[in-house]
């Protein structure tokens, strides 16, 4: 099986010429690319269109000479986190033909497959393309296990903001995900529309190697729902933990002013101006016994007072 990377229409009509099935693969094609692949094998003006503005669902739809298949991949983006690449999978029985805006390294994962491993037939092509895709979103699923503990490990030690901020992205993160393959997993589970709508998938061979594809995109699924059960999990023990912290700060806060209490009662009272005070209080012995002798007293009852009820 031939691939081409770019709209070489002489090698193409020649490929067709011979009845050789082929796999035109195309990143950021031209609008006069898809125009010229739509004239050579009547892709419907309404695929055409989808791959012209992209930003569509993971759907099949069905044409009077072939399908749209809209399938997601994903590429290790900013900070490990992955980047969700659409695909768009022109499928007919003359060539399968993929358009994506940006460079995908599942897609040429596949291209290499299938070049060291050529295909006995279209299916085994579309089930590579397939697979390598459905693969590249189990290998994104693994970053998030090491981050989901260095969460945990910051949660358990310090919670900040920062780390609220943190667990909330990646619930984001998780849920787009989410609204990706869940989608796909329902495109190719059993009796789906998958096999009905592109004859290549419909032989018994290819029925299983989508079954195939169909339980890894199973296992993101539940992947996917187990990190977002760990991560509600993760922020009920962020509001815990907070709620303990304040707790604490707000019960040594009420021990500082316990003790302050009587300090500030007595020096309140010896402090005020009143003549009996300032005629009779007068010796140094005075100052010792009710300026310093009945803090340290005082003080001191708090204190027994305070490690006998179990205070700290």
């Amino acid at each position: 099986m031939d691939i081409l990377r770019s709209v070489d229409v002489e090698r193409m009509r020649a490929l067709r010429e011979r009845g050789e099935f082929f796999w035109l693969d195309l990143t950021d094609p031209t609008g006069d690319e898809l125009a010229t692949v739509s004239s050579l094998f009547d892709v419907h003006a309404l695929a055409i269109e989808d791959s012209h503005e992209f930003g569509q669902r993971a759907k099949i739809d069905e044409y009077e000479h072939g399908s749209l298949l809209v399938f997601f991949g994903a590429e290790p983006g900013e900070h490990g986190h992955p980047a969700l690449v659409e695909v768009h999978l022109h499928l007919s029985e003359q060539a399968l033909i993929t358009v994506r805006r940006v460079r995908l390294t599942a897609v040429d994962d596949a291209a290499r497959h299938l070049s060291e491993n050529p295909p006995a037939h279209s299916g085994e092509a579309v089930h590579a393309v397939l697979d390598a895709l459905t693969d590249s979103l189990l290998t994104a699923l693994e970053g998030f296990d090491d981050e989901i503990d260095e969460l945990h490990d910051a949660v358990a030690l310090q919670p900040t903001p920062a780390t609220r901020r943190r667990i909330f992205a990646l619930r984001r993160q998780l849920s787009r995900l989410r609204q990706v393959v869940v989608p796909q997993r329902d495109l190719l589970a059993p009796g789906g529309t998958v096999l009905d709508a592109v004859p290549a998938l419909r032989g018994k061979d290819s029925a299983v190697s989508i079954r195939d594809v169909h339980d890894h995109l199973d296992q993101a699924t539940r992947l996917l729902g187990s990190y977002r059960e760990q991560l509600a999990s993760l922020l009920d023990l962020y509001l815990a933990e907070v709620s303990t912290r304040l707790n604490e700060f707000m019960r040594r806060l009420s021990v500082i002013a316990t003790v302050f209490l009587p300090l500030s009662f007595f020096v309140g009272f010896f402090g005020m101006n009143f003549g009996w005070m300032q005629d009779k209080i007068t010796p140094a012995w005075t100052f010792f016994v009710f300026g310093i002798g009945l803090l340290v007293a005082s003080g001191a009852v708090v204190a027994w007072y305070l490690r006998r009820t179990g205070a700290r």
